[in-house]
C-alpha cells in the first residue's frame, strides 16, 4: 500500500511540474510563472506537505524511525552520560577516541536535541557530565522514546544492511525471496543483486553454501558450527572500545527476545563461584555465545553430540548449573551437543586448560624460542622471568584450544600489526621455527604483544638515566612544584643532581652532567639548558622529550640505511614477484646479500604477507643475513597486488639486516609507524621521482629532527 501511495504522490508532483514547465514555455518565462501565479505556489506547498506527511506514513508502516539524535555517537553519549551519576570528559574521550572540544560540541548539540524534553546536560566541576530534568513527564517521555529505538531496525550504512542479510539467510528455515529481502532493507531488488557477491564471498569462508532456485529464493546451507561462527564474527562488533561495556543496540535486536544481562549475571556468578579468571571481553564474548545458543535452540536449530570431547569432570558442575538456569530462564531444553558448545567456548575464553599439556616440552619450547629471538634478533629476553610465566600461560591456552579446534579470533590483531611491527615480525617468524603447528596470525597477534612488553623492559633496565641539574630563581616553593612535574613525567629518564640558584650556576662544575632545565632565561657555552616554566607547560615537555630523544639518536640515522643505488621509481606496472627480485637484485649488486637472500624473502612472504596497510609493505627474509643493514626501496606509479586479500601497494622498502644489528634496527620501525599512520607523507613519498625527493621527505619526519 506505501507503495502504491508513493508512486501516485509521485505522479502528481511530476505532473504539476510538467503542467507549469509547459505553461512557461507558452509564456516565456517559467520564473514569471513561479513568481506571479498564486495557484502554482499553492500547488507547490501542497505537493511539499503531501509528500512529507506521506514519507513520514510510510517511514511508520515500514517501521522506519527518525532518531533522536544526528549521528550515532551522540546517542552513545547521551546513553553513557544517563546511566552514570557522573562521568568525566576523559572518560568520554578513551570512550569515544575524540579530542576534549569534540565532546563538548558534542555535548551542545545533545542538549539542543533533547531541549524540547525540558532537560540538559550539565557539568559539575571535579565531577564530571550528568544529566539533568526539570519535568518528570517530559523526562518519562524521552526515556520512552530512547527504548522505542533500542527495538528499531535502522540501517545507517551498506555494512549495516549486509549485516542484517547475513542475519535474515543464517536464521531462515525456509527460502527467502529476494524482493521481500530488497523491501526489508529499504533498496532496489538491482541494489540488493549487488550485495550479493560480498555475502556469498563471506559465507564461503565459513563452508557454508548460498543456493538460489528460480521462483523459491535462496537459503544458507552448512552445518550449525559453521553458521554460529559466521553470526558472532560478522553480525556482532567485537572490535569497538565500547564492546565490553553493556550492550548495543545491535546485539540487543539480534537477541531481541532473550534477555543479555540475565545471561551475564549467571555467568559472572558462575565463573567467580567456581574462580575461573577470564578478562572483561572474554566474559562477553562468552555471555554473547550463551546468547546465540539459547537464540538458535529456540529456532530448533542444534549443535550435534560430538563423542570425541566428553566435558572433563571438574567443569560438569559448572556447566550443569549454568544449563539449568538457562533452562528454566528461557524455557528451552539443552542437549548434550549444547552442554559441549558451552563447555568449548568456556575453555577458549577462560584461563582453562582443558587439555594437560606436556610442560616439559612446552617449556624447552619457550626456552628455544628466546634462544631465537636472541640468536637472529640480539634481543636477549632470556633471563626475563615475567615474560617466560606469560609465555607458558598463553602457549598453554593456545595449545589447549586447537585441541578441541577452536582458533580465536583476535580483534587486536589490525592495531598490533600497525603499531608493534617489529614485535609481530620477531615472534611469526621465531615461533615458526620452534613449533610444528604453524599459528594463526591471531595467535601469533596475541603473543607479540607478550614479547613487546619483554623489548620494553629489556630498553628500560638499559636505559642510561640522564644527570640533570635545575636552576630556579624564585625560591625553594617553585624548585620544589618544577622537580615534582618532572619527576611525574620524566621519572624513568632523568635523575636531579642537584637544585641551584642563578648564583651557583654561574661557578657550578658541569661535570658528568648531560643538560640543565632552568626557569631563568640563561645560556651557556658549557652545558645544554632548556628553558621551561616552573609549572612545566605542555611546550616545556615536549622541549625535554625531544632533548632526550635527541640525546639518544645516532647521528645520519637516515642515510645509514637507504641510498642511492638502492632506489627505484617504477612508472610501468610491475608484479609482487617482479619488483622482490629487482630489489633483491639492487642488494645483491651491492654486495649486501647473497643470491640466496631472495628465497628467504619469498619464504617469508608464503607465511605472512609484509604489507602494513594497502599502500605500504616491508618484505624481508627470514632471518638476518646480510652483510650490511640496509633498505632497498620502491616507489610504484602503479599499485601492485600484495595478497589474496586483493590489497595493494606502493611503497615498499625491502630490509635486509646484519648479524648482530638487529637492536639498533628497531628505530626505524619508529619510521615505519609514521609512513602508516601519516596520510601525507604516504602521498609524499609516493610523489617523490628521484631519491633526493625521497630522502628530503622521509628526513622532514619528526622522528628525525627531534
Amino acid at each position: 500500500m506505501c507503495d502504491s501511495f508513493l508512486n501516485t504522490l509521485t505522479f502528481y508532483i511530476s505532473t504539476t511540474f510538467l503542467t507549469t514547465y509547459s505553461i512557461s514555455k507558452k509564456s516565456g518565462s517559467f520564473k514569471s510563472i513561479v513568481h506571479s501565479n498564486f495557484h502554482f505556489k499553492a500547488e507547490i506547498i501542497f505537493c511539499v506537505s503531501v509528500f512529507t506527511y506521506g514519507i513520514n506514513i510510510y517511514k511508520e508502516r515500514e517501521g522506519v524511525e527518525q532518531r533522536m539524535f544526528s549521528n550515532s555517537r551522540l546517542e552513545e553519549i547521551f546513553i553513557q552520560i544517563s546511566k552514570n551519576e557522573f562521568t568525566t570528559i576523559k572518560e568520554l574521550t578513551n570512550l569515544f577516541h575524540v579530542t576534549d572540544r569534540t565532546i563538548r560540541t558534542d555535548i551542545q548539540a545533545i542538549n539542543l536535541e533533547i531541549a524540547k524534553y525540558e532537560c540538559e546536560i550539565l557539568l559539575k566541576r571535579k565531577s564530571g557530565y550528568y544529566l539533568m530534568s526539570y519535568n518528570k513527564d517530559k523526562f518519562k517521555e524521552l526515556q520512552n522514546q530512547m527504548e522505542k529505538q533500542t527495538n528499531v531496525l535502522t540501517f545507517n550504512s551498506l555494512d549495516d544492511r549486509i549485516k542484517y542479510i547475513l542475519q535474515k539467510l543464517l536464521y531462515s528455515q525456509d527460502y527467502v525471496i529476494l524482493d521481500d529481502l530488497a523491501n526489508e532493507v529499504f533498496v532496489s531488488r538491482n541494489t540488493l543483486q549487488n550485495y550479493i557477491k560480498p555475502i556469498k564471498e563471506t559465507l564461503e569462508t565459513y563452508n557454508l553454501i548460498y543456493v538460489s532456485k528460480p521462483n523459491l529464493g535462496v537459503k544458507v546451507f552448512g552445518n550449525e558450527k559453521d553458521k554460529r561462527e559466521c553470526l558472532i564474527n560478522e553480525i556482532l562488533c567485537k572490535d569497538t572500545p565500547t564492546y565490553i561495556i553493556g550492550f548495543t543496540k545491535e546485539e540487543q535486536m539480534l537477541f531481541k527476545d532473550i534477555d543479555l544481562f540475565e545471561i551475564q549475571t549467571l555467568v559472572n556468578q558462575l565463573l567467580n563461584k567456581h574462580d575461573i579468571h577470564a578478562s572483561d571481553y572474554d566474559r562477553k564474548n562468552l555471555v554473547m555465545h550463551c546468547a546465540l545458543m539459547i537464540s538458535r535452540v529456540k529456532t530448533e536449530n542444534y549443535i550435534p553430540f560430538d563423542v570425541q570431547f566428553p566435558i572433563q569432570d571438574d567443569i560438569c558442575e559448572l556447566i550443569e548449573q549454568l544449563c539449568i538456569q538457562l533452562e528454566n530462564k528461557f524455557d528451552i531444553q539443552i542437549t548434550s551437543g549444547e552442554k559441549q558448545y558451552i563447555y568449548l567456548h568456556i575453555a577458549s575464553n577462560t584461563h582453562m586448560n582443558i587439555y594437560s599439556v606436556n610442560t616439559v616440552k612446552l617449556q624447552n619450547q619457550i626456552t628455544k624460542l628466546l634462544e631465537v629471538i636472541y640468536e637472529e634478533y640480539n634481543f636477549d629476553l632470556r633471563p626475563d622471568a615475567i615474560l617466560k610465566k606469560d609465555l607458558f600461560n598463553h602457549f598453554s591456552s593456545i595449545l589447549s584450544s586447537k585441541n578441541i579446534y577452536m582458533n580465536k579470533k583476535n580483534p587486536l590483531l589490525n592495531t598490533i600489526k600497525t603499531n608493534f611491527p617489529l614485535p609481530f615480525e620477531i615472534t611469526l617468524t621465531s615461533t615458526a621455527k620452534v613449533f610444528s603447528e604453524a599459528l594463526t596470525e591471531d595467535e601469533i597477534g596475541y603473543i607479540s604483544l607478550h614479547i613487546g612488553a619483554a623489548i620494553e623492559r629489556c630498553f628500560t633496565s638499559m636505559y642510561q638515566k640522564k644527570r640533570v641539574v635545575l636552576v630556579c630563581g624564585s625560591g625553594i616553593a617553585t624548585t620544589r612544584m618544577l622537580e615534582a612535574r618532572l619527576q611525574t613525567f620524566f621519572n624513568s629518564k632523568i635523575v636531579i643532581v642537584n637544585k641551584i640558584s642563578y648564583a651557583e650556576f654561574m661557578h657550578y662544575d658541569f661535570a658528568n652532567i648531560d643538560f640543565v632545565i632552568s626557569t631563568i632565561p640563561i645560556q651557556s657555552d658549557n652545558i645544554p639548558v632548556e628553558v621551561v616554566d616552573f609549572t612545566l607547560k605542555n611546550t616545556d615537555i615536549e622541549k625535554i622529550s625531544k632533548r632526550l630523544s635527541h640525546m639518544d639518536k645516532k647521528a645520519n640515522f637516515v642515510t645509514k640505511f637507504f641510498d642511492k643505488q638502492l632506489f627505484l621509481h617504477k612508472s610501468n606496472a610491475v608484479t609482487k614477484e617482479d619488483v622482490l627480485k629487482e630489489l633483491a637484485h639492487l642488494l645483491e649488486n651491492q654486495n649486501i646479500v647473497s643470491d640466496t637472500f631472495i628465497h628467504s624473502v619469498l619464504k617469508r612472504e608464503s607465511i605472512a604477507c609484509t604489507n602494513l596497510n594497502d599502500i605500504f609493505a616491508i618484505p624481508h627474509p627470514m632471518e638476518a643475513c646480510s652483510n650490511e643493514t640496509k633498505v632497498a626501496v620502491a616507489i610504484l606509479d602503479q599499485s601492485v597486488e600484495w595478497n589474496d586479500k586483493h590489497e595493494e601497494v606502493q611503497i615498499i622498502f625491502m630490509i635486509s639486516i646484519k648479524q648482530g644489528e638487529q637492536k639498533q634496527f628497531e628505530h626505524l620501525y619508529d619510521l615505519f609507524i609514521e609512513i602508516v599512520g601519516n596520510t601525507k607523507l604516504q602521498q609524499d613519498i609516493v610523489h617523490s621521482n628521484s631519491f633526493e625527493e625521497f630522502l628530503y621527505t622521509i628526513s622532514t619526519v619528526d622522528i628525525f629532527n627531534s
